[in-house]
């Protein structure tokens, strides 16, 4: 069972996708690249933690894809989850309503037999319906930044 999330947000579908794709840094965390195509790469920083991703799939608007390409996860109390984002994809769908844009994040590889999953979970159901909602329908998220 892989790890999944939606969230309905009052904005276009536009907005909602460059918020995913370039604007990470808003509601997220630190990034050291905005993507604009498939092949572009970027790195998110939390603490030692480090991600670096690919984009291999970008339909603007619609649907972007990450490939975790480089996994240095560290928390503190857990053990043996460095690399365990390694390989993982995280499908980022868009889809108008009427009144809202359906935000869907799969984190395929993102498992409960995981050491980092249930840390990794309160992040993700942070980051996205929190987060990434306010970011987009206030223009203030709640992104990590080291103090």
């Amino acid at each position: 069972m892989n790890y999944e999330k939606s969230v309905r947000v009052k904005t276009s579908q536009e907005k909602a996708f460059k918020a995913v794709a370039g604007e990470i840094d808003n509601w997220w965390g630190r990034v050291d690249n905005p993507v604009i195509k498939v092949g572009d790469e970027f790195s998110i920083f939390f603490g030692k933690t480090v991600w670096r991703f690919v984009i291999t799939e970008f339909s603007p608007y619609n649907k972007i894809t990450w490939k975790c390409i480089k996994a240095e996860h560290y928390h503190e109390g857990l053990t043996n989850i460095k690399e365990e984002w390694l390989n993982t994809d995280l499908y980022w769908t868009f889809e108008k309503n009427d009144y809202f844009v359906e935000i869907s994040l799969l984190h395929k590889g993102l498992t409960p037999d995981l050491n980092c999953y249930k840390v990794c979970e309160s992040a993700w159901d942070f980051f996205v319906p929190t987060s990434l909602k306010s970011y987009l329908e206030t223009g203030r998220g709640s992104p990590y930044f080291e103090e």
